[in-house]
């Protein structure tokens, strides 16, 4: 599988590689807790009911299976097996299912989801490409969440460039001291920020193919933006 992925995913596949087992706290260290409101919001814009089926795409350990309803049917996608491993010893009534694959080649039947969420792995990915499947695999009326970080901006973007730009690569160099193998994931995420656009071509991406009520939020003053939209009844999965 490895070998078919683009070098964007294979990246993916080396930063989190290193730190399956201290995924949670990483996140939570990285993110000084924000990420945990960002779930959150992802939740509460799915608006899920009973018995909804979820798709969780890079759904890393499960951490957002275990802030979703507890009567739905959550399925967990990512490239990484030694995530899905942590999630499932971890997190074992978090997720439904737990599936190594790509969001880009996403292996369900049409309609398959009355929601899809998606945290940090739009970066990633092609977005039109993601949206295509996305579209293709939610039921008309289903609903999409999801966020990633995103180059510095909002009204914090100078204590977040300091952040992304300097803190980061300061605890990757003593990460490195300490032989943690979290270090790389430090050092290369500042780089990936400074390169993605995927927030600038997601939204047009989805309106492309169908959504309606495409929103952009920024979150938590703009360390990262989510995006939320609802599946039209004429939505295609053209690719591109």
């Amino acid at each position: 599988m490895t070998a078919a992925l683009s070098p964007e995913k294979r990246e993916a596949l080396k930063i989190f590689g290193g730190l399956s087992g201290s995924y949670d706290a990483v996140l939570d260290y990285c993110t000084f807790l924000q990420d945990r409101r960002w779930k959150d919001w992802v939740a509460r814009t799915l608006c899920l009911e009973r018995g909804s089926r979820v798709l969780d795409i890079g759904s890393g350990t499960g951490i957002l299976g275990e802030r979703l309803r507890r009567d739905c049917f959550v399925v967990g996608l990512d490239l990484s097996e030694r995530m899905l491993r942590v999630g499932q010893t971890r997190r074992p009534r978090a997720a439904g299912a737990l599936l190594l694959s790509d969001g880009e080649k996403l292996p369900f039947r049409n309609r398959s989801f009355d929601a899809v969420a998606s945290c940090y792995a739009v970066k990633y990915c092609h977005p039109g490409a993601l949206a295509s499947e996305i579209a293709r695999v939610l039921k008309p009326g289903g609903r999409l969440s999801a966020y990633d970080f995103v180059r510095p901006r909002g009204p914090l973007w100078p204590l977040n460039a300091i952040y992304t730009y300097g803190g980061l690569p300061f605890m990757a160099r003593v990460l490195r001291i300490k032989g943690s193998g979290a270090a790389y994931t430090f050092e290369a995420l500042p780089r990936i920020v400074a390169g993605t656009r995927w927030e600038e071509l997601f939204g047009d991406a989805l309106s492309q193919r169908g959504f309606s009520d495409v929103q952009r939020k920024l979150l938590s003053g703009g360390v990262a933006v989510g995006f939320t939209a609802t599946r039209g009844p004429g939505a295609t999965n053209r690719n591109g």
